[in-house]
C-alpha cells in the first residue's frame, strides 16, 4: 500500500533461476529440458532446447532501453539473492505494492517455436508452472502465479490450463500476442483453448518480448537493435492482437473470455477500438460480431498502463474501468523503485481513477476480492 492506496502489479516479472528445467522438468523429458546459458543477466538469456540455440541475444549484449545502468543499481541486491521470492516480495514492499500476478522473462520466449514436439512444449510448461508455485508458497495471498500454456498442441493448453487454475490456484495463464502455427487468434484452431478459459474463469495475458523465440514479430525488420525492436513490439503486437480476437469474433464467440494486453502502454487503445468500430460499421463483411469492437473493450478487455501522460486522456475517451496498472520489475526500462510514485505524481487522474487502476480493476481482472 502506498499514500492510502491498495496496490496490484498486473505483471510484474520474475527471473528465472539456471536450473529451473533441470530440477523441475518430469524425468522421462529431462535429457531434453531447456538449458539456460545464461541467468540472471542484464539483457536476455541465451536458451537451447535439443541441442538449438534459441534466437535471441547474447547476454553481454548491452545497447538501447537495456543499457540500464539505473535499474542495475536497483536491483543489485535482488540479483545476488538470486531474485529469489524473498527478494520479490522485498521489491514488492518497497514499491509498495500488496499483491503482483507473476509473469516470466526467459519464459517468455521459450514456447516460441512452430517446430516443436507438442509433448515436449507441455513438459515445458508444467516444469515452469510447478516452479512457479513453489515460488508462491513463500507467501501465497501477495504472490499470484500466471500459468504457461503449450499452444504447439491446443488439447495440452487445455489440460495445462485445467491443472494450473484447478490444482495449483493460479489466478491466469499468459501468452504471446504473436500466435503460433502462423494462425490468427480468431481461428477455430485456439476455440478449445478459449471455452477452457471461460469455464476456468480466468484471462489470458498477451504479454509481447523483445528478443527471444523463433516466431515471425513485427520487430524483426530491425534485426539486433533492440532499442527499435523494444519501442514497437510491445504496443504494435498488442494492437495486432487485439484487432485479432475483438474484430476477429473471438469475443463474439466467448462472451466470458478475459482478455489483458500488458505492458504495452494504453494510450493507443481509443484511436485503435475508434477505427475498428468505424470499419465494422462501415465495411461490408464485419468480422467483430453484433457489437461494436469498443463495445466487447468494455465488457471483457483489460490493458496496462505505467507512467504515461496519455492516461488521463485516455480516461475520458474510454473510461477506468478496463485499465490495470504495472510496474516492470525488474527489468531494464521499469521504473521501478519509484514506479508507484511517478504514478501517483501524475498530473489529472481522480484518487476515484486511481483507486480503479491500482487495484479494482486488477482484481476483478484476476478475481480476487
Amino acid at each position: 500500500m502506498k499514500s492510502g492506496f491498495k496496490i496490484m502489479d498486473s505483471d510484474m516479472h520474475l527471473r528465472e533461476p539456471a536450473n529451473l528445467w533441470d530440477k523441475y522438468m518430469d524425468p522421462e523429458w529431462r535429457d531434453r529440458a531447456p538449458k539456460i546459458l545464461s541467468s540472471t543477466a542484464r539483457s536476455s538469456a541465451m536458451v537451447m532446447i535439443e541441442g538449438k540455440i534459441l534466437q535471441g541475444y547474447q547476454p553481454a549484449y548491452r545497447g538501447g532501453i537495456f543499457d540500464a545502468t539505473r535499474i542495475d543499481k536497483e536491483i543489485a541486491d535482488y540479483r545476488a539473492g538470486g531474485f529469489d521470492a524473498k527478494t520479490q516480495l522485498q521489491a514488492m514492499d518497497r514499491e509498495g505494492l500488496d499483491v503482483a500476478a507473476l509473469y516470466p522473462s526467459i519464459g517468455l520466449g521459450i514456447m516460441m517455436r512452430d517446430e516443436m514436439d507438442p509433448k515436449l512444449a507441455a513438459a515445458i510448461a508444467r516444469a515452469y508452472n510447478n516452479w512457479l508455485y513453489d515460488f508462491c508458497q513463500t507467501d501465497a495471498k501477495r504472490l499470484k502465479g500466471v500459468g504457461m500454456l503449450p499452444l504447439q498442441d491446443p488439447n495440452e493448453a487445455v489440460k495445462e490450463a485445467q491443472r494450473v487454475v484447478g490444482k495449483l490456484g493460479f489466478v491466469g495463464v499468459f501468452a504471446r500476442p504473436e500466435p503460433l502455427r502462423n494462425l490468427p487468434w480468431h481461428s477455430r484452431y485456439f476455440d478449445s483453448v478459449w471455452s477452457a478459459l471461460e469455464e476456468l474463469g480466468v484471462p489470458i495475458g498477451f504479454h509481447s518480448a523483445t528478443a527471444a523465440g523463433e516466431v515471425a514479430q513485427i520487430g524483426d525488420r530491425f534485426g539486433d537493435n533492440l532499442l527499435l525492436r523494444h519501442v514497437v513490439s510491445h504496443p504494435l503486437e498488442n494492437m495486432v492482437a487485439m484487432v485479432d480476437t475483438i474484430g476477429g469474433g473471438v469475443c463474439e464467440r466467448h462472451p466470458n473470455l478475459k482478455l489483458a494486453f500488458l505492458e504495452c502502454y494504453c494510450g493507443w487503445v481509443s484511436f485503435l477500438l475508434h477505427r475498428m468500430d468505424n470499419a465494422m460499421e462501415k465495411g461490408r463483411f464485419p468480422t467483430a460480431g453484433k457489437l461494436k469492437p469498443s463495445e466487447y473493450f468494455q465488457r471483457q478487455c483489460w490493458i496496462s498502463t505505467e507512467h504515461e501522460k496519455e492516461l488521463p486522456m485516455i480516461i475520458s475517451l474510454v473510461g477506468d474501468d478496463n485499465i490495470v496498472f504495472s510496474t516492470d520489475y525488474p527489468h531494464g526500462d521499469s521504473d521501478f523503485p519509484r514506479a508507484v510514485e511517478e504514478f501517483l505524481e501524475m498530473v489529472g487522474v481522480s484518487n476515484e481513477s486511481r483507486k480503479k487502476i491500482l487495484w479494482d480493476n486488477c482484481a476483478r481482472l484476476y478475481n480476487l476480492a
